[in-house]
């Protein structure tokens, strides 16, 4: 993960166990659903594969500033779609 993406990363998991909601694990089960990456990937390691699915860790850690800013806008436009399904239940 690239300096950037990691810290968002970081923060969600713990902002998600500090609430005890468990929210990114059922983020990651849903990811899982879609198919775009292989299901033992973390959540993260998920919402790259639905940017390539031929992605791979030693990537991320080139990516250009343009790359990094994509994984952070897919990250929050997957993580609000997700949000959006747990309201509509």
């Amino acid at each position: 993960m690239t300096q950037s993406f990691s810290e968002v990363c970081a923060f969600l998991d713990g902002f998600d166990m500090c609430s005890g909601t468990a929210t990114m694990n059922g983020f990651r089960a849903w990811l899982g659903r879609r198919e775009k990456g292989s299901r033992e990937l973390t959540w993260w390691g998920l919402v790259l594969c639905e940017i390539d699915p031929t992605l791979t860790v030693s990537d991320v850690r080139s990516f250009s500033p343009a790359q990094i800013e994509e994984a952070v806008s897919e990250l929050f436009s997957l993580l609000r779609d997700y949000l959006r399904t747990l309201g509509s239940d």
